[in-house]
């Protein structure tokens, strides 16, 4: 199998996957929102925000979590250059 084969299968093989998870999305959400929710205290709820698929969000990482995995990763890499020499 080529390399653009592959893509191809892999692109159907996604897309197939992406709606299964939509069918399972709707089933959760009417599951969730059955008889004994009030829909009218649900308006800011929405299904698409509720399980978000096919997506990308935006993770925002503060400065804070920035600064101590670059401190962790700093660490790392000694450990490893020690061990190795």
């Amino acid at each position: 199998m080529s390399w653009a084969e592959f893509q191809i299968r892999l692109f159907a093989f996604n897309r197939a996957e992406e709606k299964e998870l939509l069918k399972i999305r709707r089933l959760a959400w009417t599951s969730f929102i059955a008889p004994h929710q009030d829909p009218k205290k649900l308006r800011g709820l929405r299904e698409n925000k509720w399980w978000v698929i096919g997506q990308k969000q935006n993770i925002r990482v503060s400065e804070e979590h920035k600064e101590r995995f670059i401190e962790k990763y700093k660490e790392y890499l000694a450990k490893t250059t020690h061990a190795r020499a």
